[in-house]
């Protein structure tokens, strides 16, 4: 019995490049008028400015009167004892994420907050002013 045996030195494969009118690449034609890349536009303006205008209010203004409401009124409790104290261990808080170099104490979270209002009042104000009314 003889085995039927094929090796790739029997097939000869060979390639060639085919140059094509049919599959030359065409050459990339710009239609209509040329556009500019502004590095800085009225949107981004935009929108720094009322992130800017948010991240200060929020600093400034809110953040002092959130810190006076949350010490007035204390830390919760039940049954005259803090929930802490009163050993559950998920009432702590999370001191990675108020931790800060600010003096005021604003942290990621109060940036994050902020500055997705910021985010907001920019698209309300791009919104209403592209849309051909009056505007903010």
């Amino acid at each position: 019995k003889m085995a039927a045996t094929m090796s790739l030195s029997s097939i000869n494969l060979s390639s060639r490049t085919v140059r094509s009118a049919r599959f030359a690449p065409k050459k990339m034609v710009a239609r209509g008028p040329k556009m500019v890349t502004k590095a800085v536009s009225d949107v981004t303006t935009t929108i720094c400015v009322c992130n800017a205008a948010m991240l200060a209010i929020g600093r400034f203004v809110a953040m002092p009167y959130q810190r006076a409401q949350v010490a007035k009124a204390g830390l919760p409790v039940q049954n005259g004892v803090a929930h802490e104290e009163a050993g559950d261990s998920y009432a702590k808080e999370a001191s990675f994420l108020q931790s800060t170099n600010d003096p005021a104490g604003f942290n990621l979270i109060d940036v994050m907050a902020w500055g997705s209002l910021g985010h907001a009042i920019a698209y309300l104000c791009l919104a209403t002013g592209s849309n051909g009314y009056a505007g903010l």
